[in-house]
């Protein structure tokens, strides 16, 4: 008997890569624009069709979450990383695009992105789902939530993200145990990405 494709060849794979370093309303942060980059490109030596942005404002974030929920449908792979800032509200995690403010409390829904949402677009007819967060930098955003607006349970740090299905064939990994801080770190990509990268 003759095979002439592999399992791993013919898997389809969609990933989507986000990284944000140049914030509006908050300090830029060094590696995020550059570790998506470098996991988009090993991404795509992987075989990974990649939809990829970076320092995205808030409609541009949409736009190219729209982009891969149309790609990744069907797909036996879906990836999502996400490098930039993040927070939890109430246990619920939220990606930061460059432009929000969080000046109050509708700044939330208004201005940054449910980490739910892009879940939900990756669950659509897909085998294998497997997320990368390296989002809980210190966020000053946070403080500015938390402070005027008034909002309780805002935090850097994000929370556990509960999976339907027992987690079956999902994959969840974070830069930093839930509710703790990840760093940027001091060399050219952040210590998640790198060790992400090395393996």
């Amino acid at each position: 008997m003759l095979l002439t494709l592999t399992a791993a060849s013919a898997e389809r794979r969609v990933a989507l890569v986000l990284g944000n370093s140049q914030y509006q309303h908050a300090a830029p942060l060094a590696n995020p624009v550059r570790d998506a980059q470098a996991i988009a490109e090993r991404l795509t030596k992987l075989d990974f069709e990649v939809v990829s942005g970076f320092d995205l404002t808030k409609p541009q974030t949409q736009a190219t979450i729209a982009r891969f929920a149309k790609q990744v449908r069907g797909a036996d792979i879906a990836l999502f990383f996400y490098a930039g800032h993040g927070l939890q509200v109430s246990g619920k995690n939220y990606l930061i695009p460059v432009d929000a403010a969080l000046e109050d409390e509708t700044s939330l829904d208004v201005e940054a992105v449910s980490v739910d949402f892009v879940l939900r677009q990756m669950s659509r007819e897909t085998s294998i789902r497997l997320v990368f967060l390296d989002a809980c930098r210190d966020n000053p955003l946070a403080e500015v939530l938390a402070k005027t607006a008034g909002v309780n349970g805002a935090s850097s740090g994000l929370a556990e993200i509960p999976i339907k299905n027992g987690g079956a064939g999902t994959l969840v990994a974070f830069a930093a145990s839930p509710n703790q801080l990840a760093y940027d770190g001091s060399g050219e990509h952040s210590p998640f990405a790198s060790a992400l990268l090395q393996h």
